[in-house]
C-alpha cells in the first residue's frame, strides 16, 4: 500500500500568503536602535541582527473572500548602515574614514523608508517631523501586497513578507466620500 502524499510548501510552519491588495495592521512593535543578538531555539545558534523595527503583521482585510483575514506573520523593517564619510586628501585622492564608528539610518529608498513615508508622508523633506517610533507604528494600518518570503540563496519559502514597493496609506475619508458621490450620479441621460 502506498504512503499518503503531502504537498510541502517548503515553509517552516509560518503562513504563506499571496495577497495582491491587503489591508494590514502592525502589532507588537519593538524598536532596536543598535545591532542585537538572537538565539535560535532549535539549535541554540546565535546571530547578530541589524537595528530594526520587529513586529507582527495582521491581515485585516484580504480584499477577496476573507479567508486570510486575521492571519498573522512576523516582519522586520531594518535600518541601513550609514555610508562612511569620505574626503579628499592633500594629493586629491578620496579617503574613507575607516575609524568612524558604525552608524545606522532610516534611508528613504528602503522598506523602512517606504513605511516611514506612509506613516509620516513628508518625513524625508521636513526635518521638523519627529523621528519614527514604535508608538507611531503600533496599531498602524495600511494597504500593501503580501507575498511569499523566500531565502535569497536557496529560494526556499520561509513564510510571508510585505512587498515594500506596494505600501500605501489607507484612503482618507474625503476620497471615500468623493467616490461614493460619484457612484450616486445619474448617467441615464448619456446616449448609448
Amino acid at each position: 500500500m502506498p504512503l499518503p502524499r503531502k504537498k510541502d510548501d517548503g515553509s517552516n510552519g509560518a503562513p504563506v500568503l499571496n495577497i495582491l491588495r491587503a489591508r494590514v495592521r502592525l502589532v507588537g512593535v519593538e524598536e532596536y536602535t543598535e545591532p542585537f543578538t538572537v538565539t535560535r531555539k532549535s539549535d541554540s545558534a546565535t546571530f547578530t541582527l541589524d537595528p530594526q523595527f520587529k513586529c507582527t503583521v495582521e491581515v485585516v482585510d484580504d480584499s477577496e473572500d476573507g479567508s486570510d483575514n486575521g492571519t498573522k506573520f512576523f516582519e522586520s523593517f531594518k535600518y541601513k548602515k550609514a555610508t562612511p564619510r569620505a574626503s579628499l586628501n592633500d594629493s586629491g585622492k578620496v579617503v574613507v574614514d575607516k575609524e568612524a564608528p558604525e552608524s545606522w539610518e532610516n534611508k528613504e529608498n528602503s522598506k523602512l523608508g517606504m513605511l516611514t513615508k506612509v506613516v509620516k508622508p513628508l518625513y524625508f523633506e521636513d526635518d521638523s517631523i519627529s523621528e519614527l517610533s514604535a508608538e507611531d507604528l503600533e496599531g498602524f494600518e495600511f494597504i500593501c501586497q503580501v507575498k511569499p518570503k523566500r531565502n535569497p540563496e536557496t529560494g526556499k519559502v520561509l513564510g510571508s513578507t510585505i512587498d515594500w514597493e506596494s505600501m500605501k496609506p489607507l484612503p482618507t475619508k474625503e476620497k471615500v466620500v468623493a467616490a461614493a458621490v460619484e457612484e450616486d450620479e445619474d448617467f441615464s441621460d448619456i446616449p448609448f
